[in-house]
């Protein structure tokens, strides 16, 4: 494989971003066509009667917010395939072996994150917060408000399911032993808490909603990180005797 001068690695670059930007702009304004049903979809399924807005140009802002969204989240797997075909000449063999499934898991998590926010965590914490109302304190929440709360909270789950890449990346990279994980699980489900106090709205619901999964990822990849490692070990032992 010849090696490309800079200028063309600039001009390989420049088509990487046009051809991201164009897809996520196109799929943004063909979902905009489609905001209206997917908008009274999501009002459908929320865990309150209804949605209003009081301001005369929020809910077009809302259908805005929701097509970007929609469009990001669909072209995200492009885009990636795009990076990595662009990196991919600059890395050897054996580190494309290992950069390809990191980045797959690394999209399947955040959709996971994502979808389980959704579906799980929205629902259970809205109702658990709009509970606290009264037979005259009823709710009256925006669509707006409503709408910027569940994609805050969908992009941070999705976010924090990075956990298993994380630890994998420390154990490979030897800065954190895969032992270790283990060892200071204590520690590590104590730190999930408080971040998971701090991410989310303050009621234990939706903290324990967000810290109860990160736990089990966290142990499940410590795990895994740990019979690696090991296998690793006994692998490059069997290699030097």
């Amino acid at each position: 494989m010849r090696e490309m001068p800079f200028l063309e690695h600039l001009v390989e670059l420049r088509s990487v971003i046009t051809a991201s930007v164009v897809l996520f702009l196109g799929l943004a304004i063909g979902y905009w066509c489609f905001t209206g049903p997917i908008l009274e979809w999501i009002v459908k399924a929320a865990p309150v009667e209804h949605l209003v807005f009081n301001a005369p140009a929020e809910a077009f802002m809302v259908r805005n917010k929701l097509s970007l969204i929609l469009g990001g989240l669909t072209a995200f797997p492009y885009i990636v395939y795009r990076v990595w075909r662009f990196v991919m000449p600059g890395l050897f063999r054996r580190e494309r072996r290992k950069v390809m499934p990191i980045a797959v898991w690394s999209m399947f998590l955040f959709y996971a994150g994502v979808i389980f926010c959704y579906f799980v965590m929205i629902p259970g914490v809205v109702r658990f917060l709009i509970g606290y109302g009264t037979a005259h304190v009823q709710p009256l929440i925006t669509v707006g408000a409503y709408f910027d709360t569940v994609s805050q909270l969908c992009l941070v789950m999705g976010l924090v399911f990075q956990l298993p890449i994380v630890m994998f990346l420390l154990s490979a990279a030897g800065l954190v032993p895969a032992s270790l994980f283990m060892r200071q699980w204590r520690f590590a489900i104590v730190i999930i808490f408080i971040v998971s106090a701090i991410a989310t709205p303050p009621d234990v619901l939706s903290q324990a909603l967000m810290a109860i999964p990160l736990c089990i990822l966290y142990i499940g990849s410590a795990l895994t990180a740990l019979i690696v490692s090991r296998r690793r070990e006994k692998k490059n032992a069997m290699e030097a005797t």
